[in-house]
């Protein structure tokens, strides 16, 4: 079976999915700087975590550019195989997850945010947690040619929905990791300046929103599936 991209291009204009793929990965991309962000904010390498969030902004600045290439170029009228409104949605969703790793970086970096040293190993699994959330999320936007070419149906369906539960399992692991670095630094947070406290817990709030909005790329596709 030809191309979907290619199909499209032909008869109906330029194909959106892989511009919506090329935005994902780099929304991913984007996210992966953390993990190397929150090592860098432990051994108090602010240097580092400067460069690491200028990566990730240039980052988020290419991936805000292909998704106004997308809207401008998404007539109403154009015929696509998913409800126009669920790929905007879906690239919103997208949108998200570099705009809240922006969000975290930028905020460790401006108040030089360091979490105590006894929540290293588990803040750092945290951050690796929900990046691959986020991978696994990128994985399933990848299939949507081939989704879309077997008509959501078959193996591929058979391989997302697999994918769908794989993201939900990785954000529930979130959940608990978020809970047990809660309990550890609420007995020890007295040691701590207030304002420096506050701002940490912000910062696994970001965390969570970030798997969270990884989660919502899973489920926008899992919509696409059941229409």
């Amino acid at each position: 079976m030809a191309n979907v991209s290619g199909y499209f291009s032909k008869v109906f204009g330029e194909s959106p999915f892989g511009d919506l793929q090329d935005h994902a990965k780099l929304c991913l991309a984007a996210t992966e700087e953390l993990k190397t962000l929150f090592p860098a904010t432990f051994d108090g390498q602010w240097g580092e975590v400067e460069k690491s969030y200028n990566r990730l902004s240039e980052l988020e600045q290419q991936a805000d550019q292909i998704k106004r290439k997308i809207r401008t170029n998404l007539p109403r009228g154009l015929f696509l195989p998913v409800a126009r409104a669920d790929l905007l949605d879906l690239l919103g969703c997208q949108d998200e997850l570099a705009n809240t790793a922006r969000d975290i970086a930028g905020r460790v970096l401006g108040r030089e945010l360091q979490f105590p040293a006894e929540l290293r190993d588990d803040v750092l699994k945290l951050v690796d947690t929900t990046v691959a959330t986020c991978s696994t999320s990128q994985q399933i936007v990848d299939r949507l040619d081939e989704l879309i070419n077997t008509a959501f149906k078959g193996p591929q369906a058979r391989i997302v929905v697999d994918l769908i539960e794989e993201v939900e399992g990785l954000e529930h692991e979130t959940d608990q990791l978020v809970v047990r670095i809660r309990r550890v630094f609420q007995t020890i947070e007295d040691q701590y300046p207030p304002v420096q406290v506050i701002f940490l817990y912000r910062i696994l709030d970001f965390i969570t929103e970030l798997a969270d909005d990884a989660e919502k790329v899973a489920h926008r596709v899992q919509l696409m599936l059941a229409k």
